[in-house]
């Protein structure tokens, strides 16, 4: 049985829920733009694209309203059938294909940029206005600059195709700004992907890892410092305002995934009465908003500590101090619940990371 640590958690902030809406799976907030590289590929492949993407309304050559938004259950039953006819391979194909065109007034806000750096950090502040189904977020660990994939929602079913489709277009953004080309240290892909390793690696140009705990593109952080030799200087403050104007209509400005929030908030240390009293409602509209989404409390906050568990096993940390850290009552409780979610003890799960980095 798991048992909650006494962490620190931010004093309760009333109706916070309710005054600043979280992002649901049922707002209408992704334009057609993100999806142009899969329909590149449909019409190449000719596939039937307005029995596939019903809810953009796509005309007889396959090109959808321009004012036309679908939310994330309407995009993920579409995703789902394009990778079922497109292979393991899909993700990386249709992210490659992406230009900054295909970004709308965030790609326009990137060129507009006088560093790498802060290019990408404009794109990552309006990821939303390109129509991202999931979050990007910059890091900086040491001498490297992290570009991780994080979960909006709850949705293991499409992580893996997120993952693959959104780096490969960071990729792209990047690659596509006029400035020197941007050499990956490293790519690691969660999940047990089956796409080919060389179209993954001919693509991203470096070593790619799969079976991570996390996907994520790896390079050297001065790389960031490059500046950029625009000639859309003047366009930054248009390209904002434009993106803005775009997040207020969208009525997204502010929100943030209920799923991030409480993983944002180290919610595996705490009660749902505790989250729920820092959100502002009660733990049965807590409930309810998550079976919204399709998920639990549980299926969180289990998930999460099953990552970190992965992380510091591979790290070299004992079961036993694994269980201590992550607030198991004791060392078989945390077997169990590791086993439970990977179909691995703790020793095979290192056991088989080792032998998969030996065949890479």
């Amino acid at each position: 049985m798991f048992v909650a640590k006494s962490e620190p958690i931010a004093e309760p902030t009333p109706g916070l829920v309710a005054d600043s809406p979280v992002l649901s799976v049922k707002d209408a907030i992704f334009p057609a733009h993100p999806f142009a590289g899969l329909f590149e590929i449909g019409v190449e492949q000719r596939w039937q694209l307005r029995d596939m993407f019903p809810a953009f309304d796509l005309s007889d050559a396959g090109l959808p309203r321009s004012d036309r938004r679908i939310n994330y259950l309407q995009a993920r039953e579409s995703l789902l059938q394009a990778r079922q006819r497109g292979g393991a391979d899909l993700g990386v194909l249709s992210g490659s294909r992406k230009t900054l065109k295909n970004l709308g007034a965030m790609g326009l806000g990137m060129l507009a940029q006088p560093s790498l750096g802060q290019a990408v950090k404009f794109g990552l502040h309006y990821q939303l206005v390109a129509g991202s189904m999931l979050q990007l977020e910059l890091e900086i660990v040491g001498k490297n600059a992290v570009l991780a994939s994080h979960a909006l929602f709850d949705d293991a079913e499409i992580q893996e195709f997120l993952d693959a489709d959104h780096l490969a277009t960071a990729v792209s953004a990047m690659r596509q700004l006029p400035c020197a080309a941007t050499q990956l240290a490293g790519v690691e892909l969660r999940g047990n992907l089956q796409a080919s390793r060389s179209v993954l690696e001919d693509f991203f140009g470096c070593k790619v890892s799969c079976g991570a705990d996390s996907s994520r593109l790896i390079f050297a952080s001065p790389t960031l410092d490059t500046p950029l030799m625009s000639q859309y200087e003047n366009a930054e403050m248009l390209s904002r305002q434009a993106c803005d104007s775009e997040l207020n209509e969208m009525g997204v400005v502010g929100k943030q995934s209920l799923v991030r929030k409480l993983v944002s908030m180290q919610c595996e240390f705490h009660s749902v009465q505790d989250m729920a009293s820092a959100l502002g409602i009660s733990p049965r509209s807590l409930h309810r908003l998550l079976a919204r989404e399709g998920t639990s409390y549980f299926h969180i906050t289990e998930s999460v500590r099953i990552e970190r568990a992965k992380r510091l096993l591979l790290a070299g940390v004992t079961t036993e101090d694994v269980a201590e850290r992550l607030g198991y009552s004791d060392a078989r409780s945390f077997r169990r619940a590791f086993k439970r979610w990977t179909m691995l003890t703790p020793t095979d799960f290192r056991l088989v990371h080792a032998q998969g980095m030996l065949q890479q």
